[in-house]
């Protein structure tokens, strides 16, 4: 039995200077984060993912094939991030979080 209230995005991890990840996602235009670890990067995008698009559940964008951004990204570690649309304003954090960016 599937959920169709969780979607699945990639997400691309750029590693940044400080040892930290700088977060995109390739499908969802403007929405970013990072984390000073690889751990707080992926709940930091989980976040992220489920702000974006709690209000948007009817024009969901279609989903970048692990192929094609592989090809995209060569060097960047690319992860699938699920977040269960019911759910996602628990997941925020508050807005006054400089961690968590959905821009737009």
């Amino acid at each position: 039995m599937t959920n169709p209230n969780i979607v699945t995005y990639p997400a691309v991890f750029t590693a940044t200077e400080d040892d930290g990840y700088f977060v995109t996602f390739p499908d969802i235009d403007r929405a970013t984060t990072s984390g000073q670890s690889l751990g707080e990067s992926l709940v930091n995008a989980t976040t992220v993912l489920g702000r974006a698009l709690k209000d948007h559940r009817d024009d969901l964008p279609v989903a970048t094939t692990l192929t094609e951004l592989t090809h995209q990204h060569p060097t960047e570690f690319i992860q699938f991030v699920a977040v269960d649309l019911d759910h996602a304003p628990e997941q925020s954090l508050p807005e006054d979080t400089d961690e968590i960016r959905v821009a737009g």
